[in-house]
């Protein structure tokens, strides 16, 4: 991805969404000087000779796309909870870029044991704003060392307080606090529960089977007391495990789900009480099995953000209930993309997604990261704006002015289409707004490679 400096830009005659929530414009001409926006009207300002100029008929002009949920985009960061080992250099870039040729010009990682160092180091190979948040307690600490903790081996332990106090203007976050991996989600369903069944079988099993059998074992809430040893071994003939028992599934699960899991909630405490001392949000895994304790430490208000409310594990009235009761309590609530457009239960997932958007549920919107992979978000929102679920300046608020709110360090400046704000735009084509035109970070525009598009 190569970029292109520009001094003065004319976007003429654009469609134009905000990022207020309720303001659209037609056939406006927006300017930007240097990395500001310095006009936005209907008159074409005179006397100002420009370097670039856009054309935009046909053409939908959005904020950048502000992500506050996304993994392996910093190279070297040990990832998730679990402080796995981290991904290999170029494929962190790749995650990177391909996020930001899905329109996001801002992006939170929320590999929490990353330090901040390789943030600063990951800014200087895409032209990103790109923030971190941090996981470096005690009790996180050990619930990563129950599962994994491989990509901690060459790094010294850090303590919170002085990663927030040292790099103020990196760290804006705490989290993400657990995560699949550490409190028996995606990450047990797609690494860590497969690795350990081609470990002890030869046979390999895709995530769906493996939550299929966690879930025979454990249920959704995972609890000891849930194992059915019928159910267990029905799941593992339809999944190619007939040979092995039930006995053997409910020792090699608990084995590999449990040990970090009680701790991990409990962590959940200790991430909440920082979060008080330092006036940060905090970011949390929200899933069946950690929904009460989410709602417990809810007493934070605005300074939590439940993740993924919209997890797989919910029932669809389990989930928005629960949304519910956490919105009385003030907290924010986000809902994530995951890999939905590609998973097996697409259309159910897709229903749960967009019924927290169509009761006015969702907060902000994030990606997460669903196995490596994500379904791009102006592609969902795309979906959800054509089955009128939501209208379209509700939809990008949703990705631009409400996350730059809710996590006041991360974006400021950013997140609207104003007068003075950071030139961060995106221009989408008008009937179809995962179809990405134009990419400007801080009055950079962006060459998009063939590549980097979206298909």
């Amino acid at each position: 991805m190569s970029a292109k400096k520009i001094h003065t830009l004319l976007i003429k005659e654009s469609a134009l969404i905000t990022g207020d929530g309720k303001t659209f414009l037609d056939k406006v001409n927006i300017v930007i000087c240097g990395n500001k926006i310095t006009y936005i009207g209907q008159e074409k300002p005179s006397g100002v000779t420009f370097t670039r100029i856009l054309d935009g008929k046909d053409k939908l002009v959005l904020p950048g796309i502000i992500n506050i949920h996304a993994h392996g985009i910093i190279p070297g960061a040990p990832l998730f909870s679990s402080a796995s080992a981290p991904l290999p250099a170029n494929q962190a870039k790749k995650n990177l870029e391909t996020h930001i040729s899905q329109g996001t010009t801002t992006i939170l990682s929320l590999d929490g044991f990353a330090h901040p160092e390789l943030a600063y180091q990951a800014k200087n190979i895409c032209p990103v704003n790109i923030k971190t948040a941090t996981t470096h307690y005690p009790k996180a600490y050990l619930a990563a060392k129950k599962i994994d903790a491989s990509g901690l081996k060459d790094q010294k332990e850090e303590k919170t307080e002085k990663i927030i106090e040292h790099f103020p203007d990196i760290v804006v976050a705490i989290g993400e606090g657990g995560s699949g991996a550490t409190l028996g989600g995606g990450v047990q369903d797609y690494k860590f529960i497969p690795e350990m069944v081609k470990r002890e079988t030869g046979v390999v099993i895709n995530e769906y089977q493996a939550r299929r059998l966690k879930e025979a074992v454990l249920g959704k809430r995972i609890t000891s007391d849930f194992y059915d040893s019928k159910k267990v071994g029905n799941v593992l003939k339809e999944i190619g495990l007939k040979s092995r028992s039930p006995k053997w599934a409910l020792e090699k699960i608990s084995g590999t789900v449990l040990p970090p899991f009680g701790i991990a909630l409990e962590a959940l405490e200790e991430g909440a009480n920082l979060a008080k001392k330092y006036k940060l949000p905090f970011i949390v895994h929200t899933a069946a099995a950690s929904m009460a304790k989410v709602e417990e430490i809810s007493w934070l208000g605005n300074l939590l953000i439940a993740g993924h409310c919209n997890h797989p594990s919910f029932d669809i009235k389990e989930g928005i209930d629960l949304i519910r009761r956490l919105r009385k309590n003030g907290a924010i609530i986000d809902i994530s993309t995951f890999d939905t457009l590609n998973s097996p239960e697409r259309e159910k997932e897709l229903a749960f997604f967009f019924a927290i958007l169509e009761a006015g549920l969702a907060d902000v919107i994030s990606t997460d990261y669903g196995g490596g992979n994500h379904s791009p978000i102006l592609k969902v929102l795309e979906l959800a704006i054509d089955q009128k679920v939501v209208t379209p300046p509700e939809a990008i608020s949703l990705v631009t002015g409400n996350p730059s709110r809710a996590i006041p360090l991360l974006a400021p400046g950013r997140g609207a289409i104003v007068h003075g704000a950071v030139a961060d735009v995106v221009m989408v084509h008008r009937s179809k707004i995962s179809q990405i035109e134009e990419i400007i970070i801080e009055g950079v525009s962006l060459q998009l490679q063939p590549e980097f598009t979206l298909p």
